[in-house]
């Protein structure tokens, strides 16, 4: 009777057992790790859009008070006594959310929400009155800045989530009586 035989198929039956049993635990890793990275991607998706809510809630409601003040000539107008508590109100919620933020972001991020955070507290400046209310060029500069700085922080958050494709940058538009103004130019060119 030969016993090679034999062990040679037990040791083969091991051998299976030991490397099913590897394979599983290996997959069931893998499962678990993308499950945990889903589940913290959509976190990161849901915190970073609620610090951009919160500070673009606390632009337009500056913007509202600017066009009070005569910076803005866009927004609706929102007096600036009526406005000055919703702005101190947004501005909580702003902070509540960057905080929330930068327990989860990256250096590179969390850097460009606090340049975006600078750039919406000069808008807010002006809207309390503590800058110039007659500087109308210096709104429109603090505006192209947070513009700049909004874009830089989505394209960021865009590229930390793995998002695909090209962001749409925003840019300071154009006021509707600017457009109106062009296009009445260009009619009236065009009758002469």
């Amino acid at each position: 009777m030969n016993i090679a035989s034999p062990l040679i198929a037990l040791v083969g039956v091991v051998v299976g057992a030991v490397l099913s049993y590897a394979f599983a635990v290996l997959g069931e890793s893998r499962r678990e790790r993308w499950a945990l990275n889903r589940e913290w991607r959509e976190r990161r998706l849901q915190t970073y859009g609620a610090y951009v809510a919160d500070v673009k809630r606390m632009r337009s409601i500056a913007q509202r008070i600017g066009a009070d003040v005569g910076l803005d000539d866009q927004a609706p107008r929102l007096r600036r006594e009526d406005g000055l508590d919703q702005l101190a109100e947004a501005n909580m919620a702003r902070g509540n959310s960057f905080e929330a933020l930068a327990m989860m972001a990256g250096r590179d991020l969390v850097e460009a929400a606090r340049e975006l955070n600078r750039t919406v507290w000069r808008l807010e400046w002006f809207a309390r009155g503590l800058l110039d209310d007659a500087d109308v060029e210096g709104w429109h500069i603090a505006a192209g800045n947070y513009y700049e700085a909004i874009n830089r922080f989505n394209h960021l958050a865009r590229t930390e989530l793995g998002v695909t494709g090209e962001l749409s940058p925003r840019a300071a538009e154009k006021s509707p009586r600017e457009h109106y103004e062009q296009e009445r130019r260009t009619r009236t060119s065009k009758a002469a």
